[in-house]
């Protein structure tokens, strides 16, 4: 059980690094202040925890309900992030700061933002299932399930929380801004890597 987390929450992480539109929020809204980047990883974290409530339940539903389509769901996911792992390493994030645009949102304004980014997203719940069906075994009972789900929550606080911190930083931004794409080609790797393995297991 142990090593299923630390894959799950493995996965997720590589996942959270890469850019995407979650990110590009954050880098946006912190980019203008600390305050605005938090209120946006609240509204982000809250969809989230949307999508994962979503996925635990729905996996319980399919597990009772028809194991094929159980499997065909497994499949598709491991294509998925396949499919994301790809994304990573022939994309270019583009993420950059623009000291002339920093002028601060609302917080109500960047919560919202981050929760409507995420929660009308559905290729998170997608993301999270093909997590779920690959590496959690089909008679694991929905508790462990949530309480995986929990952690992958809990994880994306945290993770999120750094990244904006270290982001208000201009040393950290600027180094950020220079690497940016090699960090989202090494996450590809490992999201190509790993659906590999999930189809060969």
């Amino acid at each position: 059980m142990f090593e299923s987390l630390v894959v799950v929450l493995g996965v997720a992480l590589a996942a959270q690094l890469s850019p995407g539109p979650d990110m590009m929020l954050i880098f946006r809204h912190t980019t203008t202040s600390l305050r605005a980047g938090m209120a946006c990883i609240l509204g982000i974290c809250l969809g989230f925890t949307f999508h994962v409530t979503l996925s635990v339940a729905g996996l319980a539903v399919l597990i009772r309900t028809s194991p094929v389509l159980f499997n065909t769901i497994r499949y598709a996911g491991a294509a998925y992030i396949l499919y994301v792992g790809i994304r990573c390493l022939t994309g270019n994030s583009g993420l950059t700061f623009d000291a002339n645009q920093r002028s601060s949102a609302p917080f109500g304004q960047a919560f919202r933002d981050g929760l409507f980014c995420n929660l009308l997203n559905p290729k998170v719940t997608l993301f999270v299932l093909s997590v779920f069906s690959q590496l959690l075994a089909p008679e694991t009972p929905t508790g462990i399930r949530a309480l995986f789900g929990l952690a992958l929550i809990v994880e994306a606080i945290v993770v999120w929380t750094l990244f904006s911190m270290l982001l208000d930083r201009p040393a950290f931004r600027t180094r950020y801004e220079r690497f940016q794409n090699p960090i989202s080609r090494g996450c590809g790797v490992v999201l190509c890597g790993l659906a590999v393995l999930m189809v060969a297991g």
